[in-house]
């Protein structure tokens, strides 16, 4: 694929569905797994205490997450291939200790009782949850390692396919333990999950396998800096910090949920509808990884990308409107998610708030695209910053002036903190553009 000329929307959709299409299926995940514990005994303690435990898993997890994007962008030969594993290497072993010291005791008893003020039986059941997904975060690490090397290489089917490897593992795991154990709920969730990344990550490696030969008998480009500790370093700590920020997120909703009236029906509903907006927000996530592996050294692809994500956000934003503000939102809630007519109710609200999500989402992706691309990661690191405490300020005032519903209070933040940071990221695209050709 040639990216002298200009991409017609047609490459792009080519490179970018199955990409969009592995993220899609991840968030099948979501609904699969909560609406099998809303299903089984005591859905409220069990929803509640599977979303705290993958928000906190979420968290120690995150400074492997950019992996994908520093895998295509970095790999170019072997010696920078062995310097990005072995990189990779000791971020899982920092992210599996992370997951192992939450599971000592007193920590635990501070985190979930101190700090998020959890009830004793969402508490139990959270702890289950989190030592059931210790390897789940190094699982990730690798298979981002592995994934993004097959993108730079544009077979992203083969990243759709591992996908589909997770989803059919993680459903037969889970539908063994619901007929064959009396596992609760939120214990088979963690469980399942594990399992599904840990067979992507296999699968992935598999077929990689060419690509790694071919990256390894790939000369070193000796007029390009040699990817050394300390560039690295320099290079994925904005990145890190990124996500740690990001997935802090929702360990601080947590917070203020868990202090904010209807607290269980507000943490039971929150991994509902961060599952649902998921759905629609995913096909943006993938455009980052479009964008670095298109737009080639001097942006020359920005313009056909730019139009491309702008039809696509438009498209899911419309979609999901569609169904927020119909009453196909129930069915919905009560048939896909399981959901007691009750807290499907109560959820239809907090799930109209953050109708802007979608559209954001691909707009977002493609505005860290560029800033990546450019070598500016810092900008990516700031607006996530900005994201995440415009949404604590919006929160804290929320909750101390009204009082509301917790639930209702996250999904305040959560939207205006993202538009927050989408008007500094547009604001730093201007600046960084001109300077380049489009």
């Amino acid at each position: 694929m040639s990216l002298q000329q200009p991409l017609s929307q047609r490459a792009i959709f080519r490179f970018w569905y199955p990409l969009s299409a592995t993220w899609l299926m991840m968030a099948a995940e979501g609904p699969l797994l909560t609406s099998l514990i809303a299903r089984l005994d005591d859905p409220k303690h069990n929803l509640a205490a599977y979303g705290v435990a993958t928000a906190i898993a979420m968290i120690i997890e995150s400074p492997i997450i950019m992996m994908l994007s520093a895998s295509i962008a970095l790999v170019r030969d072997s010696a920078s291939y062995h310097a990005l594993r072995g990189f990779i290497i000791k971020l899982n072993i920092m992210v599996t200790v992370g997951m192992l010291l939450t599971l000592i005791p007193p920590i635990f008893n501070f985190i979930a009782f101190t700090l998020l003020n959890l009830s004793p039986e969402v508490g139990e059941l959270m702890y289950g949850c989190l030592a059931a997904m210790v390897l789940w975060p190094a699982a990730i690490g690798f298979r981002r390692f592995w994934q993004g090397l097959l993108i730079r290489a544009h077979q992203t089917r083969k990243v759709a396919i591992g996908t589909v490897v997770r989803l059919l593992t993680m459903f037969l795991s889970a539908m063994f333990m619901v007929n064959y154990t009396t596992l609760h709920g939120t214990y088979i969730g963690g469980i399942a999950l594990t399992v599904g990344v840990i067979c992507e990550s296999i699968a992935t490696r598999i077929m990689a396998h060419e690509t790694i030969i071919a990256i390894r008998n790939e000369p070193s480009h000796f007029t390009e800096a040699p990817l050394t500790n300390k560039y690295m370093i320099s290079y994925y700590t904005p990145l890190a910090l990124t996500s740690l920020i990001g997935m802090a997120s929702m360990p601080i909703i947590t917070f203020f949920i868990g202090r904010s009236p209807m607290s269980l029906e507000s943490l039971a509903v929150l991994p509902i509808i961060e599952s649902f907006v998921f759905i629609f927000r995913s096909v943006g996530f993938a455009y980052q990884e479009v964008g670095l592996a298109l737009l080639g050294p001097r942006n020359e692809q920005n313009k056909p990308l730019r139009k491309f994500g702008v039809t696509v956000g438009l498209t899911t934003s419309g979609i999901y409107s569609l169904l927020v503000f119909t009453p196909l939102i129930h069915p919905v809630l009560s048939g896909l998610y399981g959901l007691s007519d009750e807290l499907a109710s109560f959820a239809v609200f907090p799930a109209r708030i953050v109708v802007i999500l979608p559209f954001l989402a691909i707009s977002f992706a493609y505005l860290r695209s560029i800033m990546m691309n450019n070598r500016r990661n810092a900008i990516v690191t700031y607006s996530t910053m900005i994201e995440v405490g415009g949404m604590i300020a919006l929160i804290f005032l929320t909750v101390t002036l009204f009082q509301p519903v917790g639930i209702i209070a996250a999904a305040i933040g959560l939207s205006f903190g993202r538009l927050g940071a989408q008007w500094f990221l547009l604001w730093m695209y201007r600046r960084v553009m001109p300077s380049r050709s489009e």
